[in-house]
C-alpha cells in the first residue's frame, strides 16, 4: 500500500495517473474505489487543497465516463462518487484545517445525518420504499430460482436498511481518511499518525447528540424511523472513539496485540459489539480514561 502512496507522491501527474487508473478500475472491482478516496486525501492533506480538487474531478470524470460507456447509465457511477470520493474529500478538507481526526470524524457523521433526513424528507416511509424495492428487484429472482425466504425477516431487515447503510457510510468514508492519513504519517511524519488516532476525541456536541436521540428513542419505541436510523450514524461514529480508547490502552498497558485481534473478531461476529465500543467512547468524552493512564 505505501508504494502506492509514495507513486502519487513523485508529482502530480503522477498522482493524476494513479488516481485515474484505480478510479477506472473501481468501475469493475468495486473495493479498489477505497484507494481512491485514500488517493484523494493524501493528495489534499500533503499537496494542497487545489491539488486535491484536480485529483477529485479526474476521478470522477474517469468513473461516471467508463460506467457511462460500459452499461450506458451513470447511476452506478453516482453512486461510486458518493461512496469514496466526494464524502471522503470533505473530510480531508477538515482534516488539513483543524489537524483533528475527532472533527474529520464529526464530519462523516453530519454528511451521513444530512442523508438519512433527506431520505425520509423525501421518501415518507423508508422501510416501505426498501420494501417494494425488494418487492420489484429482488423477490422475482429468488421465485424464479425456488429460493425460499421468510417474509417476516425481510420487513425487518426493511425497517433497518436505513441505519445499515448510514452506519456504513460512516464507518467507510472515515476508514478510507484513516488510509490517507495514515500514508501521510508513514512517508513524512513516522508515528504521528498513532499518536493522532490514540487521542481523537469527539466534541461534547456530539455526545449531547447522541444522548438526546437516545432518549428520543426510548420515548418513541421501536417505530422511532428517522431518531432511530441517526441513532445509527452516532454509534459508527463513537465506535471508532472506542477503538481509540482500546489501542491506547493495548500501549500503554503494555498488553499483547492479540487483545486487539480479538476485539476486532468480536466486532465482525457481532455487530452488537459496537454499541459496547460506542458506549465507551461516550463515556471517555467526560471521563476522559485515556489522560488518567498516561497519568499512572
Amino acid at each position: 500500500m505505501l508504494s502506492i502512496a509514495n507513486y502519487v507522491m513523485k508529482g502530480p501527474m503522477q498522482a493524476l495517473i494513479a488516481a485515474v487508473l484505480f478510479s477506472a478500475l473501481s468501475v469493475w472491482i468495486a473495493p479498489v474505489g477505497l484507494i481512491v478516496g485514500a488517493i484523494i486525501t493524501l493528495v489534499t492533506l500533503r499537496v494542497g487543497v487545489s491539488e486535491g480538487v484536480k485529483v477529485l474531478v479526474w476521478s470522477v470524470l474517469a468513473n461516471v465516463g467508463l460506467t457511462v460507456v460500459m452499461i450506458g447509465s451513470y447511476v452506478p457511477a453516482i453512486i461510486s462518487v458518493a461512496e469514496y470520493m466526494v464524502p471522503v474529500w470533505l473530510m480531508a478538507l477538515v482534516l488539513r484545517n483543524t489537524n483533528s481526526l475527532a472533527l474529520s470524524l464529526q464530519m462523516a457523521m453530519v454528511l451521513a445525518g444530512v442523508g438519512v433526513i433527506a431520505l425520509h424528507i423525501l421518501v415518507p416511509s423508508p422501510s416501505e420504499w426498501w420494501m417494494t424495492l425488494f418487492d420489484q428487484q429482488v423477490k422475482p429472482l429468488l421465485e424464479s430460482s425456488s429460493v425460499e425466504y421468510q417474509p417476516e425477516a425481510i420487513q425487518t431487515l426493511a425497517n433497518m436498511v436505513t441505519m445499515l447503510l448510514a452506519m456504513f457510510a460512516v464507518v467507510l468514508w472515515f476508514s478510507i481518511l484513516v488510509v490517507g492519513r495514515w500514508w501521510q504519517g508513514s512517508l513524512y511524519h513516522p508515528g504521528q499518525f498513532q499518536s493522532d488516532f490514540y487521542q481523537m476525541s469527539l466534541p461534547k456536541s456530539t455526545a449531547y447528540v447522541a444522548i438526546v436521540l437516545a432518549l428520543a428513542g426510548l420515548i418513541t419505541g421501536a417505530d422511532s424511523g428517522i431518531v432511530y436510523d441517526l441513532s445509527g450514524v452516532m454509534v459508527a461514529g463513537l465506535m471508532f472513539q472506542g477503538l481509540a480508547i482500546a489501542h491506547q490502552a493495548v500501549t500503554v498497558k503494555q498488553l499483547h496485540t492479540a487483545w486487539l485481534v480479538t476485539l476486532y473478531v468480536l466486532l465482525f461476529l457481532f455487530p452488537q459489539a459496537m454499541l459496547i465500543l460506542a458506549t465507551i467512547g461516550l463515556l471517555d468524552i467526560w471521563a476522559n480514561f485515556r489522560s488518567r493512564w498516561e497519568q499512572e
